[in-house]
């Protein structure tokens, strides 16, 4: 590489010299067109020479795009030689593959049997080192990229020739976000990359008529449906308040007869102290009496209300059981119909 690099100068200069002494001997060329033809071989030239100082320095990157600028502003096959070494030093194996074919197809004849051969062997050493790409796009017509360079618009002309490794490929289309895909390929190896945009969002079906919701139930009616209806309690109780008043007015009662009787058997007791202890036995006994018939209605209304399965706050039905109760002289009367 250093060899064949490094004693192109006088050569390069002078393929450059000739090229202008021929654009100024043509006949066809107009005589105005001749500054601006010397003006590129010139700054051909001192670009091919910055190269040359940017490869001796180790920075082949931009030597490469020196001697690239040069070889636009004055194509020579034998720069596309210096290109591909600079580009192989760049490990840029597929780029140096395609600018050793192109060395050797422009320079025909004029590349000589030595370094014809010597290129040939570059140029298999290379195909070693590459891979091919076959791209695909669905839909086509998206521009496709690899590691960030253009290589064309789908459907390709041909597979991409790429150097062995990791590479990057890109399609994009207007209006869509970019696919990309990362694919590792080994030397020699040809591998199909397909690469697909999101289809389009389906149509949304139309809306279904909405059906008309059930007219809700009256908040009255729904309170009553799911009110619980059990055991009413508080009627139980109070049968229970009323059973135990009409207990202890018995006992008060039957104690009271006692004493009346002990006082009509003692000696002396007036009159007036019969009476009085006569109408106080008389009075609990009524009281005993009336607390055990409500007593005894109370736990009627309860058990039919139980086994009903009745509210004591539900309204009450039209056959509603009915309950008398009368008090007389001599004890109390309850009558009634359930």
């Amino acid at each position: 590489m250093n060899t064949h690099l490094m004693c192109r100068p006088k050569r390069l200069a002078l393929v450059l010299m000739l090229a202008l002494a021929a654009g100024s001997a043509s006949a066809a060329a107009p005589a105005r067109k001749a500054p601006a033809r010397t003006q590129q071989m010139e700054e051909a030239q001192r670009r091919y020479e910055r190269g040359r100082e940017f490869y001796e320095e180790g920075d082949f990157r931009a030597a490469l795009v020196e001697f690239q600028r040069a070889h636009e502003l004055a194509p020579s096959y034998r720069l596309l030689y210096n290109i591909a070494q600079v580009q192989y030093q760049l490990q840029d194996y597929a780029g140096a593959l395609k600018s050793f074919q192109q060395y050797l197809d422009d320079g025909g004849a004029d590349v000589s049997a030595q370094r014809r051969d010597e290129v040939q062997r570059e140029v298999e050493r290379l195909r070693s080192r590459v891979a091919t790409l076959d791209i695909v796009t669905r839909p086509v017509g998206a521009q496709v990229s690899v590691d960030d360079q253009p290589v064309g618009r789908t459907p390709l002309a041909e597979p991409v020739v790429v150097s062995a490794g990791r590479r990057k490929v890109t399609a994009e289309l207007p209006g869509e976000p970019p696919v990309t895909r990362m694919v590792d390929v080994a030397g020699m190896d040809t591998l199909r990359v397909q690469l697909e945009f999101a289809p389009p969002p389906a149509p949304k079906p139309s809306a279904a008529p909405v059906a008309a919701a059930p007219e809700a139930p009256s908040p009255s009616l729904t309170a009553r449906a799911t009110e619980p209806r059990g055991v009413p309690w508080k009627m139980w109780a109070a049968t229970g308040a009323l059973a135990a008043g009409a207990g202890v007015t018995a006992l008060l009662a039957n104690s009271a007869a006692n004493d009346l009787k002990t006082q009509r058997d003692t000696f002396g007791v007036t009159r007036a102290q019969l009476e009085d202890a006569s109408s106080k036995t008389k009075t609990l006994a009524l009281t005993s009496d009336l607390l055990t018939g409500a007593a005894v209605v109370a736990a009627g209304i309860s058990a039919f209300m139980t086994f009903s399965g009745g509210s004591p706050d539900a309204a009450p039905a039209p056959s509603a059981p009915s309950v008398r109760m009368g008090v007389g002289p001599g004890g109390v009367g309850v009558a009634g119909a359930f």
